[in-house]
């Protein structure tokens, strides 16, 4: 704050002179001078009582009144600073810096509302009779700075009015200690938590494991992730079984003064660092990394690698077919001329945090969110607000899977020591798409043993693959509105189709399914589950055309297989109708393979209307299961 009225003072007595003699300043310039000298002095309530004798003899001098408002500032004498502002405005209503220095000082002590109607008198100063732009005119850089005041005053009436609702909360002792603790990070199903902690001057990370509605006393990471020098800022990636670090590792070998390496969950110990190789780290700074919930997109940050738009960049890197591709810079709309750093891109795949001072904020690194829309281009970054960017150092920001909690380290009042860890609630607009996921297994039907199969997870609105991999058992993101067909593949078996349209989740369950493969043989039964038509209609709609492609694939791996499609109804409406609608559904499947290249004579329909219900008609989960195509294995082999 002292350093503010010291600025402050710089600039509205920049007229003064102080220096003259004794007989060329006036009586009342005497007390004022006094004053000055006084503050400066750090006598502050010494400096108040002579103020006031200025004021006393010349009450009209806005001079007298700004040297008032700043030496009560400083005192922390709100009612004071703020009357010696308002008369200050009163002595010159037509001096529109006048109005900047109240409206500043509204800001600091967050009176947000009465901030913004002060700037509002600034612009409206002009149009005052007598007002001479030479003379009145707010002088550079005060013009810009109002500007940036107003933007701020407004997100800041917006989020007080939610800061009662953050539910900012210390994590407690099992998380952090005397030292400070940074970085937090967890495993996409919320069973561990990380984050860096330093111990005389050495970071290491620490890992905590959930118990119920609590967390354990966080303990150094096992195994021969953490030595004698420093490891930081990670990113946890975990499938059905295994889990992942990525972190960052500097001056300890590899390509740049920082790099980024991985390393595997064996058991219940952490196995060796990985350097994450050539085509992700640069001779530069390459550090923060965030990994996709699929693990297959990295986002991180980094300094002067070649593309670059300012002192830290981020770049997003692609993993296809298990190969990291050449990193991408993120472009204009989120790298600024300054720096960006410390992402995270939340499991939904789309909703990406960071932190700038490049973009318009209220301190030297706010946060920020960022959206991608559905054809992949980045959005305009949002300020988080004033309510969660605070003028402390604040590091890291994580979101939960749920997007209800929020993780954050910060050096505020209250805490254990050094930087502490916090939980909050987060605000609605600015969460990222809830996650859940899929947590399943590919077993062999009749041997009940696990196979390794081609796994695919696709949303049949758009042919979007979100998942792509041969495992046995699987752990998938899933986000909620969604039409996703879950296929799974193997050779000399019978594909497996399932569907989900997930509903937002409170409770964080997944959803768990098996897989269960048979192989081909005559008179074998799939259900269709992916095959969609409008109520008492038989066109099919197109997301039908993602699971009948691979029927096709079935078809033209098997060329002398032959197969019957088989309508079925929920029992709702006559038997008749039921049996016509059944029927032409299944031959529009008949006629789009057809039309794709199958033969026909290796094609049959059949509607068999509600008579082979799967499940009871009493229920509408019941009837759901029972409007079902299927495919029947006529024979194998000619």
């Amino acid at each position: 704050m002292e350093i503010r009225i010291k600025l402050f003072l710089g600039i509205i007595l920049g007229a003064w002179t102080l220096g003259a003699s004794a007989q060329q300043r006036s009586k009342c310039d005497k007390h004022r001078d006094k004053a000055y000298e006084e503050f400066q002095l750090q006598d502050y309530k010494k400096a108040a009582k002579t103020i006031k004798k200025a004021i006393k003899c010349s009450p009209n001098d806005a001079q007298y009144h700004q040297l008032s408002a700043a030496i009560n500032e400083t005192l922390g004498d709100i009612p004071a600073a703020i009357r010696a502002h308002e008369a200050s405005i009163i002595a010159e209503p037509m001096d529109q810096a006048n109005y900047y220095y109240f409206a500043s000082y509204l800001y600091r002590i967050e009176k947000y509302e009465r901030c913004l109607n002060v700037i509002d008198d600034y612009y409206a100063a002009p149009l005052l009779e007598g007002f001479n732009p030479k003379q009145h005119a707010a002088k550079s850089p005060i013009p810009e700075k109002i500007e940036r005041l107003k933007t701020g005053a407004t997100l800041s009436l917006k989020d007080s009015k939610m800061m009662a609702n953050l539910n900012i909360q210390n994590m407690g002792l099992q998380i952090n200690s005397a030292n400070s603790e940074y970085w937090p990070g967890m495993s996409l199903d919320g069973s561990t938590f990380v984050f860096t902690r330093l111990v005389n001057q050495q970071e290491d990370f620490y890992f905590s494991y959930r118990q119920n509605e609590s967390w354990s006393k966080a303990v150094p990471a096992p195994g021969r992730i953490n030595t004698l020098e420093n490891e930081g800022t990670s990113a946890v990636y975990m499938n059905a079984d295994k889990q992942w670090l990525f972190y960052t590792v500097c001056n300890q070998g590899g390509f740049g003064s920082c790099d980024l390496f991985y390393s595997e969950l064996n058991g219940n110990k952490w196995g060796p660092r990985n350097n994450m190789g050539a085509v992700i780290n640069s001779e530069f700074w390459d550090a923060q990394p965030s990994i996709s919930a699929d693990g297959n997109t990295l986002v991180f940050s980094s300094a002067r690698r070649k593309g670059s738009r300012g002192d830290k960049d981020l770049w997003m890197a692609k993993r296809l077919q298990g190969v990291w591709q050449e990193p991408v810079n993120l472009g204009p709309k989120i790298n600024t001329s300054k720096s960006e750093q410390a992402p995270f891109l939340h499991y939904d795949g789309r909703t990406l945090y960071f932190a700038s001072d490049g973009h318009p904020g209220f301190g030297e690194h706010d946060l920020f969110v960022v959206r991608m829309n559905e054809a992949g281009e980045w959005g305009e970054p949002e300020n988080l607000g004033m309510g969660i960017n605070t003028q402390t150092n604040d590091v890291g920001f994580y979101v939960d899977a749920l997007g209800n909690k929020a993780y954050f380290a910060s050096m505020r009042a209250g805490g254990f020591g050094g930087m502490d860890i916090y939980s909050m609630d987060l605000p609605g607009y600015f969460k990222p798409l809830p996650v859940n996921y899929v947590l399943g297994k590919v077993i062999d039907k009749e041997t009940r043993q696990a196979i390794k199969a081609k796994v695919r997870l696709i949303d049949v609105n758009n042919d979007h693959v979100w998942f792509q991999d041969s495992v046995s058992e699987f752990l998938i993101p899933i986000v909620p509105n969604k039409n996703y067909a879950l296929l799974t593949e193997a050779g000399g078996y019978l594909f497996d189709s399932k569907n989900f349209q997930p509903l937002p989740n409170t409770d964080g369950k997944p959803y768990e399914v098996v897989a269960e493969l048979e192989r081909y043989k005559d008179n074998q039964v799939v259900r269709l589950n992916n095959i969609f038509f409008d109520v008492d209609k038989f066109d099919l709609k197109p997301e039908s055309f993602t699971e009948l492609q691979e029927v096709i694939r079935v078809l033209v791996q098997n060329p002398q297989m032959v197969i019957e499609i088989s309508g079925h109804t929920d029992n709702t409406g006559s038997a008749a109708h039921n049996i016509e609608l059944s029927k032409n559904r299944a031959a529009s499947v008949i006629a789009h393979l057809v039309g794709k290249g199958i033969d026909r004579k290796r094609l049959s329909s059949v509607g068999f209307g509600s008579s082979q219900a799967a499940e009871t008609n009493e229920t509408a989960e019941g009837r759901a299961l029972n409007r079902r195509i299927e495919m029947k294995i006529l024979k194998v082999n000619k």
